[in-house]
């Protein structure tokens, strides 16, 4: 139990860390510039707020959990790349077959975003269980 409890809240403090630097930041202009009109003034909060606190359950149960049972952060970061691919994908695939002017620059981006930032907070997720020495 503590190892899950672990590997949740790093999971989920490293995901929203560092997509709230991609989104704030690196990527601010970008998917504003691709998707114009379609982009709220503000964020819908409790929508993300749902979707992060779920993906990361989907993460540490998917991803870090079969890490630590294998020994190998890099396995967690494997199955957090391949998650996060899938989750993005069906998002920004979906949108691109169904929504007129649904920008495909910004798909393929998108899709490379999760695919990164999920591995990497599956391989933190792994890390700190490792850290502070909990079974998993």
């Amino acid at each position: 139990m503590k190892a899950a409890l672990t590997a949740y809240a790093a999971t989920l403090i490293a995901f929203l860390a560092i997509d709230a630097v991609w989104l704030g930041v690196v990527a601010r202009t970008f998917y504003r510039d691709q998707l114009g009109e379609l982009m709220l003034p503000q964020p819908n909060f409790v929508a993300a707020a749902v979707f992060y606190l779920f993906f990361a359950v989907a993460i540490v149960v998917l991803a870090v959990m079969p890490g630590l049972r294998s020994g190998s952060v890099l396995v967690a970061m494997g199955y957090g790349a391949i998650l996060g691919l899938a989750a993005y994908g069906t998002y920004d695939m979906t949108n691109l077959s169904t929504l007129k002017g649904w920008p495909v620059l910004m798909s393929f981006v998108d899709m490379g975003w999760g695919t990164v930032l999920t591995a990497v907070s599956a391989g933190i997720g792994a890390y700190a269980v490792r850290l502070i020495g909990a079974d998993a």
